[in-house]
């Protein structure tokens, strides 16, 4: 969980703010995963902070959720052309890929559970970036 807040921190993914009057502030969690190797052994526990953004009103704090995506068949097609032509491929996984998208719309969301901030206990997170759970997220 502290690997993950620091991550948040450190991409700016939000700043502390007062709770703005008729602002919708969503409510998040923490999920848990366990994270396993080849051989189906545990390698480490991961912890993944979630808005829950069922909560949130279309044309306020979200406006277009739409993510364009690659259909397996394209993906297929380029596999097999890059095995004809010997072409390499590579694989890659990007740590903590929603914080790195910019959100356009005011989403503010509760202080995560157990990291409130105590010097100031009742302000709010305004989101800069994207997290998981907020429906804009894939598209971001």
């Amino acid at each position: 969980m502290t690997d993950e807040i620091e991550a948040l921190h450190k991409q700016g993914t939000w700043s502390l703010v007062q709770q703005p009057s008729q602002a919708c502030i969503l409510g998040c969690k923490w999920t848990y995963h366990l994270k396993t190797d080849s051989n189906g052994n545990v390698s480490r526990h991961k912890a993944l902070l979630v808005a829950k953004g069922f909560d949130q009103i279309p044309g306020i704090n979200y406006q277009e959720t739409f993510s364009p995506v690659a259909k397996f068949p394209t993906v297929r097609i380029l596999l097999t052309l890059a095995t004809q032509r010997r072409w390499p491929v590579f694989q890659l996984d990007v740590s903590n890929v929603f914080l790195h998208g910019d959100l356009e719309e005011e989403v503010y969301m509760k202080q995560p559970p157990g990291f409130i901030n105590h010097a100031h206990p009742t302000k709010v997170c305004r989101l800069h970036k994207a997290i998981y759970g907020l429906k804009q997220s894939p598209r971001q």
